[in-house]
């Protein structure tokens, strides 16, 4: 497995490694950023995200770029979802490859790919890759 899925559900990663060999067919630099999360990195994303939001600087600096889910309400925690960067000029093209692979790509939160409805697939309480 390559080392940028660890983590990421194996039903996933087929289409997940296949974005990747369509981005490098392109010369599409992708970076591979987060794939599965414990439940104490969610909080810290979180908590960051929270303090960014009230001191106001959400979207203006680099560590306030990106928003989090609670710890347990994130796909990341049972290795659904996946997140990346592309240099600006490739995101929208990047958020296609992703959808066509079945991911959805969230407006609000583009370097995030995840299970459509993958909520249905896990029970919230309980920690952990499935």
């Amino acid at each position: 497995m390559p080392v940028a899925f660890r983590g990421l559900h194996e039903a996933l990663r087929p289409a997940a490694e296949w974005t990747l060999a369509v981005a490098d067919y392109y010369e599409v630099p992708v970076t591979v950023t987060s794939v599965f999360r414990s439940w104490e990195d969610q909080t810290r994303l979180r908590r960051n995200y929270e303090a960014c939001l009230a001191s106001g600087e959400f979207g203006k600096t680099a560590q306030c770029r990106y928003p989090a889910n609670r710890p347990g309400d994130s796909a990341h925690n049972w290795g659904l979802a996946w997140d990346s960067t592309v240099p600006e000029r490739y995101q929208s093209w990047w958020d296609a490859v992703r959808r066509y692979a079945g991911f959805e790509v969230l407006e609000n939160d583009r370097i995030h790919a995840q299970l459509p409805s993958w909520r249905s697939y896990v029970d919230r309480r309980s920690p952990g890759p499935l």
